[in-house]
């Protein structure tokens, strides 16, 4: 693979780690802040404490401060909460033929669990022990929604690959842990190539699934030794 620069700024500042795009670029996430189908320039990655915002009020304030600091445009901007060290984070950037992938996550482990625990609460949540795994996972290729829920799939499944790799176990249950209990992901994509599809058969998936693991299996061993 070719090396070239990765397109992304990377904006690490006091408890935030800011990921701004080359321009808007389609995003699909469950974030706290934007999240769903949107256009986005930036992801901001906040560090809290280990209850963060208890109420949409308190969020949208925090955000709102957050964003007038650092020039970010709240319309365009996908907010993301973590109690993980975001000073430690962790990426990969890989290209080829002209497509790119670039990855940059945060770790915690403190409420890993696996898909077959029990949950904490009933419907609605909150929990006092937080970790989180945060992915922001870009790209030059997707043009469609399609492509962007196949990235987030992708994406999941290499993210729980590393954590099956490195015997990451359920806080809960020991059994082998797949994710935490409120990890998020972003999947941003300006559509310049015209790739749409991200199957493990292809070099794009490939790229992925790559940028994933070893990014997710770094922050694992630099949150062991912290």
């Amino acid at each position: 693979m070719k090396t070239v620069p990765s397109p992304l700024q990377i904006d690490l500042q006091y408890h935030c780690l800011i990921v701004r795009f080359p321009g808007n670029f389609n995003c699909l996430s469950w974030a706290p802040w934007n999240g769903g189908d949107t256009s986005a320039s930036a992801v901001a990655n906040v560090q809290v404490g280990l209850h963060g915002s208890s109420t949409s009020a308190t969020l949208a304030e925090d955000f709102g401060v957050l964003f007038k600091a650092h020039s970010l445009i709240p319309e365009e901007t996908i907010g993301l909460m973590t109690a993980a060290n975001v000073s430690a984070f962790t990426d990969c950037f890989l290209n080829s033929s002209g497509a790119w992938v670039h990855v940059l996550v945060t770790v915690g482990l403190s409420n890993a669990r696996s898909v077959l625990d029990d949950a904490d609460v009933e419907l609605g949540y909150r929990c006092d022990s937080v970790g989180t795994v945060n992915v922001v996972m870009a790209t030059n290729a997707l043009p469609t929604i399609a492509g962007r829920i196949q990235a987030v799939h992708i994406a999941s499944s290499a993210k729980a690959a590393a954590f099956r790799d490195n015997g990451v176990t359920s806080r809960k249950s020991d059994r082998p842990a797949d994710l935490t209990g409120t990890d998020c992901l972003v999947v941003g994509a300006n559509g310049e190539i015209k790739e749409d599809h991200c199957g493990l058969h292809t070099v794009l998936g490939e790229m992925m699934g790559r940028a994933v693991y070893a990014s997710v299996a770094q922050g694992i061993t630099q949150y062991r030794r912290s």
